[in-house]
């Protein structure tokens, strides 16, 4: 189990793309930061050794469609392209890329379902409590980068959205009350990019170990990502700080819950 040769693998398969390029070199650096959030995550669980060695291994590839979808299409809206999650994983797993980074088929499966469920609204049901496990992981450790990716790197860069137009805009009514009663946001739902922003906020009500709370805590996303861009919509001004209660207040029941 060498993650360093997985690691090298990862860097030739990048010669093919412009390491340059805002959204490629956007990815890469995403890359890394799930790997780092899932080795955190795998810490604070206590993880073996094997598992600990399949976390960053599936982290490592999980958005490996990524790169191919911005060369394509310049942009990261599935809908509007590709499922990212199915395309990468047909790369790895179709086309037999998957050797290039570990010589066994052992974890195969486990690391192919692991790939194309990270961005599903959610974990199907039938599948091993091993292949589920790492499912929740990843899906946990992708959802803390995109908060530090949304904290930090300009916002048309990553979902194509123009500041001065979101701080005019609204927040639909299903998406604001879906929130209110915890519940992960549909893609489909989203008619704005405020509720675009909004259903990533709804992003902590799908974490699955309180480890992943524990760093968005940490870390004062929350609060970072209301903050950053500020509205000019009174409407949508009095919904973000409802949203900013309702997030802070979850966070604190399951850490009471928890310590209980």
């Amino acid at each position: 189990m060498n993650f360093e040769k997985a690691l090298v693998a990862f860097e030739q398969f990048l010669q093919e793309y412009n390491t340059n390029d805002e959204k490629i070199k956007l990815k890469i650096i995403h890359t890394h930061g799930v790997v780092e959030a899932s080795t955190a995550i795998a810490k604070e669980l206590n993880l073996n050794d094997e598992d600990s060695y399949l976390v960053k291994m599936i982290a490592l590839l999980h958005d490996i469609g990524r790169f191919e979808q911005a060369k394509r299409f310049n942009s990261f809206v599935d809908k509007e392209t590709i499922d990212h999650a199915e395309f990468g994983a047909d790369i790895l797993f179709k086309d037999g890329k998957i050797r290039e980074f570990i010589e066994t088929d052992k974890y195969d499966d486990l690391i192919e379902n692991a790939i194309r469920i990270h961005n599903k609204y959610e974990i199907p049901q039938g599948l091993s409590e091993h292949i589920e496990f790492h499912c929740k992981i990843i899906r946990d450790a992708d959802k803390l980068d995109i908060f530090r990716v949304m904290s930090t790197d300009r916002l048309n860069a990553f979902a194509n959205i123009n500041e001065e137009v979101m701080k005019q805009e609204s927040i639909t009514d299903e998406v604001y009350n879906d929130f209110l009663t915890h519940k992960p946001i549909l893609n489909s739902k989203r008619k704005t990019h405020m509720d675009l922003w909004v259903s990533c906020l709804a992003f902590i009500f799908d974490y699955n170990f309180t480890a992943s709370l524990k760093i968005v805590q940490a870390k004062n996303y929350l609060n970072i990502l209301i903050d950053r861009v500020p509205s000019q919509n009174p409407k949508t001004q009095s919904r973000m700080e409802e949203i900013r209660k309702t997030d802070h207040e979850y966070i604190d029941s399951v850490m009471e819950k928890s310590v209980g």
